[in-house]
């Protein structure tokens, strides 16, 4: 029997970050397309990637490096539109040819993708069609609800210190409260701390660490839920710390300039939820293998919809300073040389003079 092997283009939940993985079946004598397709409404481009499994006698990880082997040539693809049954609107999908896809098991850096660049209907619904090498593939999705929260109106700057106390401060929280959106079944908070490194010999590095949330699972696609994500003062310092020092390069680093926030909320369909979840890493046995999952109609693969919102430049606040003093003197943070570099805090203890 010879081994029939595809790539699946995923991008996974920390949700939204790409990745590659590679599944190995075996079926004699099939051939089936690949469609990796999330359809974003915050963006101009949708792109959509098809390829489809090969069938070799030879070394199946030597065949893979050869693009020709996994990509279809002279592809017809459509996107159809749909308000309700009836069919509003077709794309053709352009081919364009993209040269920076990151090494691994399949051919790079050279890919074939496809896209449309007309403008997502929320109230609509998307069908992908087209001939594989023996059957008509076709998969079906609705678009994501737009994001809503409170994060405009609370958050143009943070404070996660009531009270600065060098002998033990009195933190305090925030939260964010989310409003689900229509065709919206997962959301994935992740809050990012930017800072600035800058070393003995001169050289600076601006860095940041990422503090990603226990994702949220809607219990109805109709919207209008309430969920609340709480950012803990008392917990951001500790584990800031304990991230910082576990990069064990202290004795390099001469001072770390206080940096700013960004807020990224990213959100899925129910069937990219589904993909999802199905292809995370098993925590109850290292023995059970991920379950496939598509909803690509004589395909494999997943074709859904997606978005992100991100708030970016959320800073402490510089005229009541209690967080930014907390960052320089506390109990988790105070040994990390942290400074600000605000106009306002020259000639401070806490300035970066």
């Amino acid at each position: 029997m010879r081994p029939l092997t595809f790539l699946l283009i995923f991008v996974s939940a920390s949700f939204l970050i790409a990745c590659e993985t590679q599944v190995d079946i075996h079926i004699e004598g099939e051939e089936s397309a690949v469609v990796i397709g999330l359809l974003d409404p915050t963006l101009d481009t949708q792109f959509v990637k098809i390829t489809h499994t090969f069938l070799t006698d030879g070394n199946a990880f030597d065949v893979a490096q050869i693009q020709e082997m996994s990509e279809y040539h002279d592809l017809e693809a459509y996107v159809i539109v749909y308000d309700g049954s009836d069919s509003v609107d077709s794309y053709l999908l352009q081919e364009k040819t993209v040269t920076d896809k990151d090494s691994g098991v399949f051919y790079y850096p050279a890919q074939t993708v496809y896209y449309f660049t007309e403008p997502l209907n929320y109230d609509y619904m998307y069908e992908l069609k087209f001939f594989g090498s023996e059957n008509e593939v076709s998969s079906t999705t609705e678009i994501v609800g737009d994001f809503n929260t409170n994060i405009s109106i609370l958050f143009p700057t943070i404070s996660l210190v009531e009270e600065f106390d060098f002998s033990g401060s009195k933190y305090q929280n925030k939260s964010i409260i989310i409003e689900t959106s229509k065709n919206t079944k997962r959301y994935q908070f992740t809050f990012r701390y930017h800072y600035l490194e800058i070393y003995i010999d001169g050289t600076e590095i601006e860095k940041h660490l990422d503090f990603k949330y226990a994702p949220i699972i809607t219990s109805t696609l109709m919207g209008s839920e309430m969920f609340e994500v709480v950012i803990d003062g008392n917990s951001f310092y500790q584990n800031l710390a304990g991230r910082i020092l576990a990069q064990n390069n202290e004795e390099n680093v001469l001072k770390r300039i206080i940096g700013k926030m960004d807020y990224i909320f990213e959100y899925a369909g129910d069937d990219f939820n589904t993909f999802i979840a199905l292809n995370e890493p098993s925590t109850s046995s290292i023995n059970i293998e991920a379950n496939p999952y598509t909803n690509v109609i004589n395909g494999i693969g997943v074709w859904s919809s997606r978005g992100n919102a991100v708030f970016i430049d959320r800073e402490f606040s510089i005229s009541i300073p209690s967080s930014i003093l907390e960052m320089v003197f506390g109990q988790y943070t105070g040994d990390l040389k942290f400074c600000s570099d605000a106009p306002a805090h020259v000639g401070t203890s806490w300035g970066c003079n």
